[in-house]
């Protein structure tokens, strides 16, 4: 009984946080906070004629008082439960204490006439407790599971989980943004430290519910509990695009269904965590195992790398929030990301053409499709060619001229300099063939600006210094494939040891040029402070990889690098819109 009652209070506790934000929303919508001038009373019900606005702000204050009562009620249980795991007892306890602070807030938001300078920061706790309590109610009604699985499965469930978590903070992002529509003057508010252009928020939040959804389909979809979740977050999000469209004092509404998102995607990150895994669940109607090629469609998708884009994607976004024209439109977003994967996965398939007699030798790249002989080097070539021209297109109809050439110089660069001639003839191939990698950030700073600049060169010297350390380290350890392929990598050419000595060289490189962006004015103290944390423990994994040498050092600088580079434009960003 007594874990019935604390399951059925959470779950009560987190719908009532959560009508509490919708119903928030809609007195900012209306205009309806100044109504009550009072605190913590409504006086104005008394003495006052009762007024729609007037019902509205009373009811919201109802509502929350009533929600803080329920979730003090359940921090009392969950406080006498030491059974219960920390996944329940830490969130539940400190929803509260969120909770508090907002009324706290609130208090002096209305007291004070504050209401510009604190409805951010009010919404934001109301956020985060409605976190709280969604992220203990679902670790209290899904149990972690029992029997152990694989090493892979747990990897990608911390995958999911991950990219889940990423999702939930572009989501709550989403919400300030909208809110922060509303107000006469949001630079004065709280949420001038956030991304207030709605479009941007809900694009972002748009591409990593995309992922997430990916990243279920393709490791749980077994699980029709994860799946539903994930689809519903996607599909919540898409009906948010059109809210962006609204008049700022109607986008309060949106605010309501982003929180709901915001709840569900937590929720999916625990579910992630705590779902019996692939290995431990039960096989419906599983299919024998067959020797099948993928589809058709599938084929043609791996050709342009997709993989690979997304990082170059992330640098091309980041760029674009990154210069002195403010935060751009959601469509120049769009239209950049689709132009951009249209010349990044034209370059790709062109390249997979062009190298087919060197894959066929390696391990890594033999089972692609044309190596294999699922798709002929001709119909690759024509895909990729039919991609690049499409993306000349896009970036001439959607962004400035000088995008559409930078964009174009990346196919050249890429699938005819660097693998026609760089990648066979010298191990330098990877130091001057970085520079098509290099160009995306030019290709979102001159979507947005139409010119380059001093900053901009800088993003490109960063991520062509990066270059190096990352696909040195896959080398080392794929340096018998890429010997009998007969390509000239510097491990092959040069041998480990000078491999290991040079990605340190370049690592300290990289650290250096990316601290040079605080020196030339271009970014601030946050951004210095995050770049210098990240290029530290670079510079650990580069140093172990140089005096230990050994498969572990070299795989942890290889991964670290891959979420260095993303992390170092995302501080990138925050700096910008901090500032």
């Amino acid at each position: 009984m007594p874990d019935t009652l604390l399951r059925r209070s959470a779950v009560i506790g987190s719908l009532l946080t959560l009508v509490a934000i919708v119903s928030g929303g809609l007195v900012s919508a209306t205009e309806s906070a100044g109504v009550c001038t009072g605190w913590p009373l409504c006086a104005e019900l008394f003495t006052s004629p009762a007024t729609p606005a007037l019902w509205l702000a009373f009811g919201h204050r109802l509502l929350v008082a009533i929600a803080m009562v329920v979730a003090l009620f359940i921090a009392v249980m969950v406080w006498r439960r030491p059974d219960l795991d920390r996944w329940v007892r830490l969130p539940l306890l400190i929803a509260p204490l969120f909770g508090l602070v907002e009324v706290a807030a609130g208090g002096i938001m209305v007291t004070l006439g504050l209401y510009e300078a604190i409805n951010q920061v009010h919404l934001g706790l109301a956020l985060l407790m409605l976190g709280a309590q969604a992220v203990g109610t679902v670790a209290l009604l899904q149990p972690l599971p029992t029997t152990r699985a694989g090493g892979r499965a747990t990897r990608e469930a911390r995958r999911l989980s991950g990219l889940a978590w990423w999702t939930a903070g572009a989501t709550g992002v989403l919400a300030l943004a909208l809110s922060a529509r509303i107000l006469d003057d949001p630079a004065t508010s709280a949420a001038s430290i956030l991304p207030i252009n709605a479009g941007g928020a809900v694009a972002m939040a748009g591409m990593l519910a995309s992922g997430t959804f990916w990243q279920t389909w393709r490791s749980r979809r077994g699980d029709h509990l994860l799946i539903g979740v994930a689809t519903a977050v996607l599909l919540l999000i898409l009906v948010e695009v059109p809210l962006i469209l609204l008049p700022p004092a109607a986008a309060g509404m949106g605010v309501g269904l982003a929180a709901l998102v915001w709840g569900a995607t937590l929720a999916l990150a625990v579910l992630a965590l705590r779902r019996p895994l692939p290995a431990t669940m039960p096989v419906v109607a599983a299919r024998p195992a067959t020797d099948e090629a993928p589809p058709l469609w599938k084929d043609y998708l791996s050709l342009t790398k997709p993989k690979v884009i997304s990082l170059l994607l992330v640098t091309t976004a980041g760029a674009m929030y990154l210069t002195e024209a403010g935060s751009p439109s959601l469509w120049l977003v769009f239209w950049t990301m689709i132009g951009g994967y249209l010349a990044a996965g034209g370059a790709g398939a062109i390249n997979c053409a062009f190298d087919s007699d060197i894959d066929i030798n390696m391990g890594r790249t033999s089972r692609r499709p044309v190596p294999s002989g699922r798709i002929s080097r001709r119909n690759a070539m024509i895909f990729g060619f039919v991609l690049s021209a499409l993306s000349v297109v896009v970036m001439l109809a959607f962004t400035t001229p000088l995008a559409a050439l930078v964009s174009t110089l990346g196919i050249f660069y890429y699938a005819w300099f660097y693998t026609q001639w760089l990648k066979r003839s010298t191990w330098q191939n990877i130091v001057i063939g970085g520079g098509a990698g290099a160009l995306p950030p030019l290709v979102g700073w001159t979507a947005v600006t139409g010119e380059l600049s001093v900053a901009a060169l800088l993003l490109f010297a960063i991520v062509f210094y990066w270059t190096p350390p990352h696909f040195w380290a896959l080398a080392l350890v794929k340096q018998k494939d890429y010997a009998r392929a007969g390509v000239p990598m510097l491990p092959v050419v040069a041998g480990e040891g000078e491999t290991r000595w040079q990605i340190l060289v370049y690592s300290v490189i990289l650290v250096a040029l990316s601290l040079l962006l605080t020196a030339i004015g271009a970014m601030g103290w946050i951004y210095f402070g995050g770049a210098a944390l990240l290029g530290a423990l670079f510079l650990q994994s580069a140093w172990h990889v140089w005096k230990r040498g050994d498969q572990a050092s070299i795989w942890g600088l290889y991964k670290y690098s891959l979420l260095y580079l993303a992390l170092l434009f995302a501080v990138m960003v925050i700096d910008r819109v901090m500032a």
